[in-house]
């Protein structure tokens, strides 16, 4: 069995694709790597180039077949299914490497702690043509070596770039079916593994994020559909976990309903904010502690009379 399995997803990544590739069969290290490449039936070349690195590494990467477009989920849970490797690193099809022992790391560590499930690194941030981008934008600055489920709960931002991930292969079998459906696939893939063991965070910069003009645009729209799908998550997810962290995840909750009953209001005008205010406001009643009042004024004021908030701060 190899050691470590590395999956690879990627759809439409032509222009990047030969660099994720190079950037894994390269690695060094001292024991067997396979390299599982979920292609989905892309439209530009894509497939082309997957196939020209399976034809020369044969005995690395395992190319699925791709004759119909699965979608990110499906093609997602596809690949796992596809890795049997002890471990399994991940990275997509526009992001590399950036180290060449990279494997090699992670894995001595994995080996050396039983009692972590995951170890992940910081990232570079780069945009399509390879230039720097200020990491702060993306990922949160982390103080300390080992990450908790609760520090993951908590955090209102991502805390583990994917590319940067090492774990151990201990996927559920099969996967929930909330997890078709979600936008949090990353998150629900670092809750579970979380709630199994602690995560190891190096300060090192292993991987590079590319941001590009492929990528997702952010729409108001967008935005509250993304904000509805991971509020729903939680819930479930909190559900799947057998409520053993029932306190975190009703704060993360309520910090979230509080967010976007203030926040979402922000560009809604008469009626629509009304209708904000209503579809909003019991979630942040329901995961609140306690009835603060003053608070709850606060927040009324804010939603409401704006300018009068103004004059009395000022």
């Amino acid at each position: 069995m190899k050691k470590v399995s590395v999956f690879l997803i990627t759809y439409n990544h032509e222009a990047f694709i030969a660099q994720a590739i190079e950037s894994i069969v390269t690695q060094q290290a001292n024991f067997d790597f396979e390299l599982v490449i979920g292609e989905d039936c892309s439209k530009d070349k894509t497939r082309a180039i997957c196939e020209e690195y399976a034809a020369k590494y044969p005995d690395i990467i395992n190319l699925l077949p791709s004759e119909r477009n699965y979608g990110p989920m499906a093609n997602t849970i596809r690949t796992f299914q596809a890795c049997k490797g002890e471990y399994i690193a991940l990275c997509e099809g526009d992001d590399y490497w950036a180290i060449p022992n990279k494997l090699q790391q992670q894995a001595d560590f994995l080996d050396a702690h039983p009692d972590y499930t995951m170890c992940f690194s910081d990232t570079q941030i780069i945009d399509e043509m390879g230039w720097g981008l200020p990491d702060e934008r993306y990922f949160p600055k982390i103080e300390k070596e080992t990450i908790t489920i609760k520090d993951i709960i908590l955090s209102d931002v991502s805390l583990i770039p994917t590319a940067t991930m090492l774990f151990r292969n201990i996927l559920p079998n099969p996967f929930p079916d909330f997890y078709y459906t979600t936008f949090s696939g990353d998150l629900f893939l670092h809750l579970f593994l979380a709630d199994k063991g602690k995560a190891k965070y190096f300060n090192i910069k292993m991987a590079a994020y590319r941001n590009h003009a492929g990528g997702l645009t952010k729409s108001p729209e967008q935005i509250e559909k993304t904000y509805n799908n991971i509020f729903g998550f939680y819930i479930t997810m909190n559900e799947y976990l057998g409520y053993r962290y029932d306190g975190l995840m009703r704060q993360r909750l309520f910090e979230m309903a509080k967010t976007r009953l203030i926040y979402g209001s922000r560009e809604k005008k008469g009626m629509a904010k009304l209708k904000h205010y209503f579809k909003t406001m019991p979630n942040y009643i329901k995961y609140s502690k306690g009835f603060n009042l003053k608070e709850f004024m606060y927040y009324h004021a804010m939603l409401f009379f704006p300018s009068l908030l103004r004059k009395i701060k000022a």
